[in-house]
């Protein structure tokens, strides 16, 4: 019987395995309708593979681990639809002949694309990919943040990028986030990072997290923003109801896209 069990679940493994890779996350509620087997058992088998390095677990299910450490070029790849759609409703947030900050991430260079071409709005960004989109657009101003460039995160981090946002007062702040949770707040993964974001929410009058499914419930090791700071929170329709629940009760305004 022992060698049946350990070959069944090898075999939910491989599958596990193979969904990830095709749809960029799995629910633990699906596999176990899938397989005819308990919850706890998939949460055992989500919670092997993520110590196998095969996925990081979220709730309610697991993700891949390959976004984290992809360059930005691979990370604005993944999930095109749902940030465009994140993107389409937090973009309606901005008024015209504002000041904003839009941190780097492939969500926030998807608001950046989304800014209507005829919207006076002044961008005020550290990433070379927004920058690059606000610099095409027909009547937006562009305010590069400068310092030193970290191809891995696509954006200027550091010393001279926190005193430019410093010289700065925005009126909204579309902040990355490798994480966010009611718990947690607004995380990164790296420090620099986080020092810049840090920056930029102390020098903004509102703060906006478009994230997608994948990101919400989970936390990084760097906090960057408390949950009850977060003005607008724009999430997928099949972000998780109880943590949604969790931003409310902390004063978020919480958006489905």
């Amino acid at each position: 019987m022992g060698v049946n069990i350990h070959v069944l679940a090898e075999e939910r493994h491989r599958v596990i395995r193979d969904r990830l890779a095709a749809d960029g996350r799995v629910l633990a509620t699906e596999l176990a309708s899938s397989f005819g087997v308990s919850e706890d058992t998939i949460r055992r088998d989500l919670r092997e593979l993520a110590r196998a390095g095969a996925c990081r677990r979220v709730y309610g299910g697991a993700v891949p681990l390959a976004p984290v450490a992809a360059p930005p070029e691979v990370r604005a790849t993944i999930a095109v639809a749902a940030k465009a759609r994140l993107a389409a409703a937090a973009v309606r947030l901005i008024s015209p002949g504002q000041l904003v900050f839009i941190d780097a991430g492939t969500t926030n260079l998807a608001i950046a694309r989304a800014i209507p071409p005829s919207m006076h709005v002044t961008v005020a960004t550290n990433a070379v990919a927004v920058a690059s989109v606000v610099a095409a657009h027909p009547v937006a101003d562009l305010i590069l943040l400068g310092g030193p460039f970290d191809r891995s995160l696509g954006a200027s981090v550091g010393p001279e990028t926190v005193a430019a946002v410093d010289r700065l007062r925005a009126d909204l702040l579309f902040l990355g986030a490798c994480g966010v949770d009611p718990a947690a707040g607004v995380t990164a993964f790296s420090s620099a990072e986080a020092e810049v974001k840090r920056a930029m929410l102390r020098n903004a009058a509102g703060l906006v997290v478009a994230a997608t499914t994948d990101k919400v419930g989970t936390a990084a090791p760097y906090r960057v923003a408390p949950a009850a700071s977060i003005t607008q929170l724009v999430v997928e329709e099949d972000a998780p109801e109880a943590i949604l629940s969790a931003f409310v009760a902390e004063g978020c305004i919480v958006q489905r896209a």
